[in-house]
């Protein structure tokens, strides 16, 4: 299979609404989406395949970020289709899945998720976890729990991932949640609002 993007055919549609991943309801049309089809080291240094459906207008920029990370042997741990979650965000990240788009909202919010436009990727949620803090910076919630090992950021150990984080930048994915002070999100990777603003105002 290598590196390839493919449209949403009928069955993988089906699947996806069964899945409460993608419904009419969402704020982009399925036809919109591609399947970006990519191969990864996995944590047993072992090239696996997996993939990641995103916005067509970012599916070559995918494809390239994951050529690199490949070459610079990145491990990542898993990449299963959100299906197998149900959509499920805190299931998925409790299995440390790297994924993109699932049309949700912002947990605690009526706002839709950057995911929910295919413009976010997540990568190894239990190494680079999301800090929940409150309004004094003080640590709240490590999401997923299992995160709580990898708070030490200067303490770079397998698929934490600072190292690669210029190659989501250089390839358009440059809003990296780690570096968001009210709530550092590691694992997430998306196009600057503004830029998903313009992929959606045309």
């Amino acid at each position: 299979m290598g590196f390839t993007i493919k449209q949403i055919n009928k069955d993988r549609l089906l699947r996806l609404k069964e899945s409460s991943i993608w419904g009419e309801e969402c704020p982009v049309h399925y036809s919109r989406l591609r399947i970006a089809e990519v191969q990864f080291v996995d944590f047993d240094n072992q090239v696996t395949q997996g993939e990641l459906i995103v916005l067509e207008q970012v599916a070559e920029s995918v494809v390239k970020i994951f050529q690199e990370l490949l070459e610079l042997k990145f491990p990542i741990e898993k990449m299963l289709p959100m299906e197998e979650f149900c959509g499920d965000d805190v299931l998925s990240m409790k299995a440390n899945n790297s994924s993109a788009y699932n049309g949700r909202k912002v947990a605690r919010t009526d706002r839709w998720s950057s995911h929910a436009y295919g413009c976010a990727i997540d990568i190894n949620p239990i190494q680079n976890p999301y800090l929940l803090l409150n309004e004094h910076k003080e640590l709240v919630e490590v999401i997923p729990f299992e995160g709580e090992n990898y708070l030490d950021r200067s303490n770079q150990r397998k698929g934490m991932i600072e190292e690669v984080v210029p190659v989501f930048v250089k390839h358009r994915f440059s809003d990296w949640g780690g570096s968001w002070e009210a709530k550092p999100d590691y694992h997430h990777f998306q196009l600057p609002w503004s830029k998903i603003d313009s992929l959606f105002s045309k």
